[in-house]
């Protein structure tokens, strides 16, 4: 009887145990989807001004528009207030989504901490849609720590390139499509860990292609025009 308590308690100890840990993955997730849920509110700055570099340790969409007030209700920023590209840009490192003013002819928003491609290839089901209303959108994102680096890009509703890789776990999590032209005029081709010599990507190879197929994200460029964009949430 005692033997039978026994085996009876460890039995319920294991489903204990597993139900903490999974509980602790979905908060994990939850997380990553809901950023700002502990932030106080930060006063930016309205004053239009140049554009300002970023993409180190960051996230960010690009879509080919001028149409700034369209991508934000397309977007569905929430409690959104003007912005300059400075306090934006923070805003964005502190887990805000930025949406930009226009440059170049396209239109950015910038976050930090929004979910990526290791997340239900969630970026690649936003640029599908916002591609579907504007034409073009990418995705772009890069992280050392764990040495995440990701970027795609699809074309009227569907996804025609995307890849994605984490150093932490030496795993490539997404490779979709065709190497583009890009790639791989700018030996952006890569392989798995486990080879003799493996060739893996980094942060420079993220803002390498995001230049190539949209604007620098360092903006070094040429000299833009001042403007405001939108800052805000999703939650």
């Amino acid at each position: 009887m005692k033997i039978l308590i026994g085996v009876m308690l460890v039995i319920i100890l294991v489903f204990v145990i597993y139900f903490m840990i999974q509980k602790k993955s979905k908060n994990k997730i939850m997380a990553s989807a809901s950023n700002l849920d502990n932030f106080k509110p930060v006063k930016f700055n309205t004053e239009p001004d140049f554009p300002v570099g970023f993409g180190y340790k960051c996230q960010w969409l690009a879509i080919k528009t001028m149409d700034t007030q369209g991508v934000k209700n397309q977007f569905k920023l929430r409690n959104a207030e003007s912005s300059n590209w400075e306090s934006g840009i923070a805003g964005a490192y502190k887990g805000y989504y930025f949406i930009t003013p226009p440059v170049d002819g396209w239109t950015l928003i910038i976050n930090s901490t929004m979910p990526d491609l290791s997340v239900q290839k969630e970026p690649l089901k936003i640029i599908t849609e916002l591609s579907t209303i504007f034409g073009e959108a990418y995705y772009f994102g890069t992280h050392r720590i764990v040495e995440y680096h990701g970027w795609a890009k699809a074309i009227e509703g569907k996804v025609e390139r995307a890849y994605g890789y984490v150093g932490e776990s030496g795993e490539t999590i997404v490779n979709i499509g065709e190497i583009s032209h890009e790639e791989i005029e700018n030996k952006l081709i890569f392989t798995e860990l486990n080879v003799e010599e493996p060739v893996l990507p980094n942060e420079e190879d993220v803002l390498m292609i995001a230049k190539k197929w949209t604007i620098d994200p360092l903006m070094n460029e040429r000299n833009y025009s001042t403007g405001t964009g939108y800052i805000g949430t999703l939650k």
